[in-house]
């Protein structure tokens, strides 16, 4: 792990942040950003001198473990995939620098286990090695290293794990260290969930974030705590200004705020960065934000703003998803939801071909990508295998999705998962658009490209999200083949409206 500004930087801060503190609380107006749109949670992030990584959790999508560089902590560029296979659902993930190495440590979840796995690296860019299984229970591993340099693995509820090393093993049994933060009886959680602990050392602590009251739920339910110790091993004392981050009004713009890693700048700044819900577009997926934090008189992380009552929806969003397939963006944009085989797609000659699989979308593992906008459009061009199914979807998961396509000929509109088929007849080579406008997905169909027809049927998806469907994911956009033989995708077409 990299060397801490010890706490005496810290202390030349304070009157100044403090300051801002009071200010901040007095306007009663938040002071958190959204700094990348779309469904990207449980955000781990570090600094390597000037340098910030940042990595989420990467669910059923595969390649997974993005790793996002950044120098400003505002413009991120997509990096590398550290997991280029699909190995179950990645829970939230852990990247840090040790000794001169780099290691991602995640929980994978399967239907017949739960296990920790890590990936390490020489650097950031890669090539990053295998998956190495810890055979550790649990989720979100948040590695530590105590004075006298063993290094250990903090889990959810509060346990502690010794590690070898080199990190790539464990080397005894889960110890309980921490009981977690008591918060409310009054508020609305979906339970207490201590889960998502990262450790900094500053001067003589050990700060621990943890997350508590449930990832989703009620917009109030999730919350970053802090608790510090001297040892790994306890006591730890929480403290007396927790939590450090939470929706406190079901009127806030963001929801369900928690997860949260505490980062400093060169310069010696502080903040917190960790994710939420936007209020009324839960399918967006949990989005990363960051706010500033003081540290107090008494040396804990403190809130620099109070939370305000009501905030405008401004959209924060701006990026190109158009693709004429002249170059390779799985991973760095494009993931397959579940199964992953990279020889299925091939790009020639500014197409995608992709091999048809399964019967409809739930079963074709479509591929699609992140986005953070309200609403928007888009288009492919797809020429068909007479026997193959295609078209453009918006997937959450195998049981919940809605697109557009053509089966055997003929028009086919997807709406929760169930497809209806229309008596219009498509050519294999045809053109589909599929339009988002807040929630209210139509469609449309061509045969040239130039021409359009609308469906004569349109659906509503602001439902399509965890708190119905379960699973952590988002809505995501993308385009399917389904049956046999090959489709030959050109020109996707993306904007926001």
């Amino acid at each position: 792990m990299r060397k801490l500004f010890p706490l005496l930087v810290l202390s030349l801060l304070l009157s100044s942040n403090a300051a801002v503190a009071e200010k901040a609380a007095e306007r009663g107006v938040n002071s958190e950003r959204l700094m990348l749109a779309g469904d990207r949670p449980d955000p781990s992030i570090t600094r390597d001198g000037d340098t910030y990584y940042m990595v989420h959790s990467s669910f059923e999508y595969a390649p997974g473990l993005l790793i996002y560089r950044s120098k400003d902590l505002v413009r991120w560029e997509p990096l590398v995939n550290a997991l280029h296979r699909y190995v179950g659902s990645v829970y939230a993930p852990d990247i840090v620098k040790h000794n001169g190495r780099w290691y991602i440590y995640f929980p994978v979840v399967t239907p017949a286990h739960t296990t920790n796995m890590v990936v390490w690296a020489d650097s950031p860019e890669g090539p990053w090695s295998e998956p190495v299984d810890l055979q550790i229970g649990g989720i979100d591993p948040g590695h530590a290293v105590d004075a006298e340099g063993n290094r250990y693995l903090l889990m959810s509820n509060g346990y502690l794990v010794p590690l070898a090393a080199d990190g790539l093993s464990a080397t005894g049994p889960a110890r309980k260290v921490y009981d977690g933060w008591e918060f409310p009886k009054e508020w609305d959680v979906e339970g207490f969930c201590l889960e998502g602990p990262k450790i900094r050392k500053i001067g003589k602590y050990y700060y621990m974030l943890t997350a508590e009251g449930g990832t989703a739920g009620p917009p109030t339910s999730h919350m970053v705590v802090v608790a510090r110790a001297e040892r790994l091993t306890g006591p730890w004392e929480n403290s007396p200004y927790n939590p450090l981050v939470h929706t406190y009004s079901p009127d806030e713009r963001w929801c369900s705020k928690g997860h949260g890693t505490l980062i400093d700048t060169p310069d010696g700044q502080w903040y917190v960065v960790y994710h939420a819900y936007e209020r009324g577009f839960y399918t967006l997926g949990r989005q990363t934000l960051i706010e500033p934090v003081a540290m107090t008189e008494d040396g804990w992380p403190a809130a620099v703003a109070r939370p305000a009552k009501k905030q405008p929806a401004k959209q924060e969003t701006a990026a190109s998803f158009s693709d004429d397939f002249s170059t390779d963006r799985t991973g760095t944009q494009w993931q397959f939801a579940g199964e992953y085989d990279p020889q299925r797609a091939r790009r020639e000659n500014r197409t995608l071909v992709m091999q048809a699989r399964g019967n409809d979308p739930s079963d074709a593992c479509p591929m699609l990508f992140v986005t953070g906008d309200h609403a928007y459009e888009m288009e492919v061009e797809a020429q068909c295998a007479p026997e193959a199914v295609a078209g453009l979807v918006l997937f959450y998961n195998p049981k919940l999705y809605t697109g557009i396509g053509l089966d055997k000929g003929r028009l086919a509109i997807h709406v929760l998962g169930r497809a209806e088929s229309f008596d219009v007849q498509l050519p294999r080579h045809v053109w589909f658009r599929l339009r988002n406008d807040r929630h209210v997905v139509s469609f449309w169909y061509s045969p040239d490209g130039r021409n359009w027809t609308k469906a004569d049927k349109s659906c509503e998806t602001s439902g399509y999200h965890h708190n119905m469907a379960g699973e952590f994911l988002s809505l995501r956009p993308g385009i399917y083949a389904a049956g046999y033989g090959e489709v030959v995708f050109r020109n996707f077409k993306y904007k926001t409206l």
